[in-house]
């Protein structure tokens, strides 16, 4: 046996109704606290990435800044090999090496060294 007071309306203190409003409230919370795990797990993931393309391209950097350190060696090795040591001016002459001019190769024209008259 139930007794309703009349000045009393079923509504707004009822059990029923709290107790069904704080379960549809604590429906709702724990949507949204899932909905946040999913989302910190993402960003989570995304810094995970976001390290890994960083460490990948300080390492390609790395690989970089070394073979340009290599090219630059290289090329400092090729300018020293090829480099030009005597002063402008000046021929090392070997002492079997004779040179072209007063006693060396004969360089008159063709014609005088053979004896020949030149048809004037």
């Amino acid at each position: 046996m139930s007794l309703t007071l009349p000045w009393r309306k079923a509504g707004k203190h009822d059990p029923d109704v709290v107790i069904d409003r704080l379960r549809t409230e604590n429906q709702i919370l724990l949507a949204r606290e899932v909905a946040a795990s999913d989302f910190f797990t993402l960003l989570m993931e995304d810094r995970d990435q976001a390290i890994e393309g960083w460490q990948q391209e300080k390492q390609r950097a790395d690989e970089l800044a070394a073979d340009r350190a290599e090219l630059l060696e290289l090329r400092a090795f090729k300018a020293n090999i090829l480099a030009i040591d005597a002063p402008a001016g000046t021929r090392d002459i070997d002492p079997d090496d004779q040179p072209t001019h007063p006693t060396g190769i004969d360089v008159r024209p063709l014609w005088d060294a053979l004896g020949k008259e030149t048809a004037a």
